[in-house]
């Protein structure tokens, strides 16, 4: 109990820093605390590669949004869509937003290449018929973060063979 306190505690002093310095890292004494005691544990716990990640701020967001059920068009703790999930997290650590649903959010955006993906990159998939209809956020080492139907917001690999 103690510890899931601490963690609940820990959590909350870093995003509330985030909120008041949006624009600071997680560079101070008490960050780096939680980055150390935290984040690179849980990184390493979802395989993603601890030195390649360059926000915290994503994985303290995935571990208060984790398990979230999904709800389309939700955008709140009770229920979230993938567009809703990439839009928290765009809004809480980048500052920006990108309106609509996933094939909206697609054309306002510029391709790359998978072997440009970078932390923070959203990855589009094209699961019904020929069109896009699904997004999340890239992490690292082939791992993305998004909100699933079956599993709301959730860890994932490009290599599984859904996502292909």
């Amino acid at each position: 109990m103690l510890k899931i306190l601490l963690l609940s505690a820990l959590i909350g002093i870093s995003l509330a820093a985030y909120a008041a310095d949006p624009d600071s890292s997680l560079s101070k004494p008490a960050d780096s605390l939680c980055a150390d005691a935290f984040l690179l544990p849980k990184a390493e716990q979802y395989g993603l590669h601890p030195g390649e990640i360059n926000r915290p701020e994503l994985l303290l967001l995935f571990e208060q949004w984790r398990g979230t059920p999904y709800r389309y068009g939700g955008h709140t703790e009770r229920g979230i869509d993938c567009s809703g999930f990439v839009n928290v997290l765009l809004g809480r650590v980048y500052a920006t937003a990108i309106p609509g649903g996933s094939a909206s959010i697609y054309n306002q955006t510029q391709r790359i290449s998978r072997e440009e993906l970078q932390e923070g990159d959203l990855v589009f998939f094209k699961i019904r018929k020929n069109r896009v209809s699904h997004v999340g956020m890239y992490l690292s080492n082939g791992k993305f973060m998004h909100a699933t139907v079956h599993g709301g917001v959730m860890i994932s690999d490009l290599s599984e063979a859904y996502y292909r």
